[in-house]
């Protein structure tokens, strides 16, 4: 177990876009213009009276603090917890008042990720038989389905993935003139048949189990480790660290 201190802050998303580009670099992705109409509300931290405090965590990845938590207005970003930066954690002013310690654990494992990203993709590589995807199997995806993908800013980097040498998972957004962050569907892309499929492959569901929006190993590890998959998938990872 390691110990990481956490700062509650303020006035770090200037630092954090430096540091990750994640709304500057959508203006540039072709997947750019439904993930700016998604966010329709500015991205602000909350007018609330925070007083500055810090906290340790116990956690079972490895992850250079301190870390900093921004609460944001609950609009900004549809109120999805998400990290920002290498040491930023965006949280709805919400769970100021009903803190939880999972939403806290996904997202310090999110910020590991970042920091050891190395490490991690060489798990998943033996482990789950992920990898990241090469531009020519991702740019066969058809252009229909990689506008329409959702950009997750806990993906930034290798939004592309490749399962069993094979499958590309995908989250895009179910209305393309409504597009909501929270209403998304997770498909996949063929590269042996070149075809688009909403079917789980062979062999997903028996290995990552159901959750229906799962699309990037970096989420699936996130959701193990906090508990959200069931105590099983948990223990899997404190038997097998990174």
């Amino acid at each position: 177990m390691n110990d990481v201190v956490i700062t509650v802050g303020k006035s770090k998303v200037s630092k954090w876009e430096e540091e990750d580009k994640y709304y500057n670099g959508m203006i540039d992705s072709v997947a750019g213009p439904i993930n700016i109409k998604a966010r329709r509300y500015p991205y602000l931290e909350t007018t609330a009276n925070l007083d500055p405090k810090s906290f340790i965590v116990k956690t079972d990845v490895p992850i250079d603090g301190p870390l900093t938590i921004l609460y944001l207005d609950g609009r900004s970003d549809a109120g999805l917890p998400h990290t920002r930066g290498l040491k930023g954690i965006a949280l709805p002013v919400f769970l100021l008042w009903q803190p939880n310690n999972k939403t806290i654990q996904h997202e310090i494992v999110h910020l590991s990720q970042k920091q050891y990203s190395q490490r991690w993709w060489a798990w998943y590589k033996k482990v789950w038989n992920f990898r990241p995807a090469v531009e020519e199997e991702f740019m066969a995806i058809p252009l229909r389905w990689r506008s329409r993908r959702r950009i997750n800013p806990d993906t930034l980097g290798t939004p592309y993935t490749v399962w069993q040498d094979r499958w590309i998972p995908l989250s895009v957004f179910l209305s393309e003139t409504e597009p909501d962050l929270r209403y998304c569907k997770r498909g996949f892309w063929d590269i042996k048949l070149r075809q688009w499929t909403w079917e789980s492959p062979p062999g997903w569901s028996r290995t990552f189990g159901s959750g229906f929006n799962d699309e990037h190993p970096n989420e699936i590890a996130a959701h193990w480790i906090d508990g959200s998959a069931g105590k099983d998938k948990q223990e899997y990872f404190h038997l097998n660290p990174v």
